[in-house]
């Protein structure tokens, strides 16, 4: 009787182990239906490109109509990483404090492959280091925050740009990418000092209108971009409203205006910082307003100054939105063409503008361009991995 029973339970449970496995294959089916069309559009949109582009860098593809013109234009006509070693040259050059002059400033010359795997090992370091080391992983992750944007920040002072470190190179493609990645950073850097305290005043200051408030915040950003550096020409010009103003009130000659406003890395930088500062405020409110206040009364009933619980709770729980914030900034900014080209000038030129000048430019040389092209791509597509790393690993909170 036992054995009876137990046979149609059996054939039930085959019943639901073959309707289970057709509704995984449904499903399997009917995801692949939705994620299909978009990983073949990436295949045919992005890697196909990019594999293209790989092949002119290892000299696989030429423009030249045959091998023999390709020779005469001096274009690689077959499989190398000749211009892969001549963008790299021979090494980084690490100078301590620039501005000092050959008296002061102190010269090492490092491998390039080195200077990168620090770079990638600091990297690291802020994206892991609690998790690495989780007694002392804040200040890991600090110290690797401040090894990483030390070299690339600079200070205006008139004509000149200070440092306390400075990479350089050899290789003339390889400086400029320096050159671009400093003054991107300074850029971010900037953004997000000014957009913190806005985004600060309207979380925990402002009550009713605060979403109406960050809205006009944000309003400049929905304009037209190259209105704005235009705008910024007519401000910094040499008859600018800066000038003309300083002039008027004596403090200047109208036939000396003070030139170091415009066409340089200064004016690129506050070009840059002005356009993105309102954008970058909503990542960092957002951040700010999803924190839980009880924290906040929690550390001020243990004992906690404002200043103290600012530093311990507040920053670090807004640790998320300030580096996406600064992601937003430094991402765009490092392969920037129009910004440079309107207020640059020579001064300001930037790896974006080198890009194109290979491709599309006087230097017509597809083979050179390429190789800048996918060494900014790769530089990108790790920071945009590390940082999500960083903010999925819960950002700048224990």
């Amino acid at each position: 009787m036992a054995s009876n029973v137990e046979i149609p339970r059996a054939a039930e449970i085959g019943v639901r182990v073959r309707r289970e496995g057709r509704f995984r294959a449904g499903q399997r089916l009917s995801t692949f239906g939705l994620v299909g069309p978009t990983v073949i559009a990436l295949a045919i949109f992005f890697l196909a490109p990019l594999w293209y582009i790989f092949e002119f860098s290892t000299g696989q593809k030429w423009v030249a109509p045959n091998d023999a013109a390709a020779l005469i234009s001096g274009e690689l006509t077959s499989i190398s990483g000749a211009l892969w070693s001549d963008f790299f040259g021979d090494g980084v050059i690490i100078e301590l404090m620039p501005n000092l002059g050959d008296q002061g400033a102190a010269h090492v010359t490092v491998p390039a492959a080195l200077i990168g795997l620090l770079f990638v090992v600091l990297i690291l370091a802020a994206v892991m280091g609690r998790r690495l080391v989780p007694r002392y992983g804040g200040r890991v992750v600090g110290f690797s925050f401040v090894a990483l944007l030390v070299p690339f920040m600079t200070l205006p002072a008139g004509d000149h740009i200070l440092r306390l470190v400075q990479l350089s190179s050899e290789s003339t493609d390889l400086r400029l990418f320096f050159k671009s990645v400093s003054m991107a950073t300074t850029s971010s850097v900037i953004a997000v000092l000014i957009a913190f305290p806005v985004a600060y005043y309207l979380a925990f200051c402002v009550t009713k209108s605060k979403y109406t408030w960050l809205l006009i915040v944000i309003t400049p950003f929905l304009t037209s971009y190259l209105l704005r550096i235009f705008a910024w020409k007519v401000v910094l010009g040499d008859q600018g409203l800066i000038n003309s103003g300083l002039a008027s009130l004596g403090v200047i000659s109208a036939d000396a205006p003070l030139t170091f406003l415009i066409y340089n890395q200064f004016t690129v930088m506050i070009v840059l910082t002005y356009a993105w500062v309102p954008f970058i405020c909503l990542p960092i409110f957002i951040a700010l307003e999803n924190m839980d206040r009880r924290l906040l009364e929690a550390a001020t009933d243990l004992g906690a100054s404002r200043l103290r619980a600012f530093a311990k709770v507040t920053l670090p729980l807004a640790a998320p939105g300030v580096v996406a914030a600064f992601l937003f900034v430094f991402i765009p900014s490092i392969g920037e063409y129009i910004t440079p080209s309107l207020v640059g000038g020579t001064k300001g030129y930037m790896f974006g503008q080198a890009i194109a000048d290979h491709f599309i430019g006087g230097a017509f040389d597809w083979q050179g361009g390429s190789v800048l092209a996918l060494f900014l791509l790769t530089v990108v597509l790790f920071l945009t991995a590390a940082t999500s790393k960083f903010l999925r690993a819960g950002g700048g909170t224990a």
